[in-house]
């Protein structure tokens, strides 16, 4: 768990993020979708470290696939709020819908385009 410049919000290892207010939490794929829930929560959303601020939406920013909840992180793909990760995305889908969790896509050209990259790191 790091730290993210926002007062209460902190990354997970999964990349996710999180908002801890009492014994409670709030937790959300992207800093974006979470500061929706904690306002639609009444909570307050601030910045405490504005440098760390800055790095934390570009973390976030660069963890965009193209697809929700995964992400890519030293030769890995990962799929968030699980322990499921495999080295193609190929792979990882048929994981994810193995395991009855949703495979969607938010962004058809980034995911066509994140698609293609991945499928030329096994063309040899």
């Amino acid at each position: 768990m790091k730290f993210s410049g926002f007062m209460n919000v902190y990354m997970l290892d999964d990349m996710s993020w999180e908002y801890q207010f009492g014994d409670r939490s709030l937790k959300a794929p992207t800093l974006k979708e979470l500061e929706l829930l904690v306002n639609l929560y009444g909570l307050k959303w601030n910045i405490l470290d504005e440098n760390l601020a800055k790095r934390s939406i570009e973390i976030d920013k660069n963890n965009m696939t193209g697809f929700l909840n995964v992400y890519f992180r030293e030769g890995l793909w990962y799929y968030r709020g699980s322990d499921l990760k495999a080295s193609s995305l190929n792979v990882l889908k048929k994981k994810v819908l193995a395991n009855g969790l949703e495979w969607k896509e938010t962004d058809s050209d980034l995911a066509y385009r994140t698609w293609k990259l991945d499928m030329r790191r096994f063309e040899k």
